[in-house]
């Protein structure tokens, strides 16, 4: 069978190592997540992913990632059952088969090079469609209006680092002026990770930098007042039976040290 080449930028390449980790997930015994729809995807694609095969807190870590924004996003379709969702950067995720719920308006955005990779593995439907456009553009504003649906929740997932501070600032503003009271869930990292990203057990096998980081994500208020902190998960908060799979000793820095306790975190912010 004749694999698909990627011809992806700089930072658009990594959205292969979520992709990767899934895949490898479920060949655990107890799978943080059961995604087949991953692993079909991997098998089709021409690209080196054995280059992250010793990546393994990464690996682990995108699975809890996922795990942890799935759960928020199924939490808010309980209250808004047919709510939009819009996945930004969506890359090859596969949350919407793994949270739908048959109603709800599903939204996939990502820049033009990955759209057209997406577009070999997933298909639009009525209730799901594919947007390419930046994070950035305001367009694409009028698309999800026009779902038509009183409630809408943003999942920004392997992103916003990946941007500088201007643009995240950018970004927020601009969901809170046009989705007063929408949810958004996201990832965020401290300037320590920044600072060490070449040391990074997955990044470093690509060209891609971080760039945005915050040492404290309840400093958002800072930004506005009308940010409201949700929920904020840290390495300590993770289901304990999945981070025995980590290494005692990223156990005891990552849980016990505060500096490092707080490099990685995920975060569920009201809009207004």
């Amino acid at each position: 069978m004749t694999k698909t080449k990627v011809n992806l930028g700089v930072v658009q390449e990594t959205l292969l190592i979520p992709l990767w980790a899934r895949a490898a997930e479920i060949k655990q015994a107890d799978p943080i997540i059961v995604d087949p729809k991953s692993a079909e995807i991997l098998e089709a694609i021409d690209y080196d992913f054995d280059k992250f095969a010793t990546a393994n807190n990464s690996q682990i870590g995108a699975c809890l990632r996922g795990m942890l924004i799935d759960n928020w996003v199924r939490a808010y379709l309980q209250k808004h059952p047919q709510g939009s969702v819009v996945d930004i950067g969506t890359g090859l995720n596969t949350r919407f088969e793994r949270v739908d719920n048959g109603k709800v308006r599903w939204f996939d955005l990502d820049l033009p090079d990955v759209m057209a990779l997406r577009k070999q593995f997933f298909a639009e439907t009525e209730r799901r469609q594919f947007i390419t456009a930046s994070c950035l553009d305001t367009d694409w504003f009028e698309c999800v209006k026009a779902a038509g649906t009183q409630s809408c929740m943003f999942v920004a997932e392997g992103v916003l680092m990946f941007l500088n501070e201007h643009q995240v600032k950018q970004l927020f503003a601009n969901l809170l002026r046009e989705f007063p009271g929408s949810l958004f869930a996201f990832d965020s990292i401290s300037p320590l990770l920044v600072k060490n990203q070449k040391r990074h057990d997955v990044l470093k096998h690509t060209s891609a930098n971080f760039d945005w980081s915050i040492s404290d994500i309840r400093k958002l208020k800072d930004w506005d007042s009308r940010y409201q902190i949700m929920e904020i998960c840290t390495f300590r908060d993770l289901p304990a039976k999945y981070l025995k799979r980590f290494s005692l000793l990223n156990r005891l820095l990552f849980s016990y040290i505060p500096p490092l306790r707080n490099t990685y975190r995920l975060a569920l912010v009201k809009l207004g």
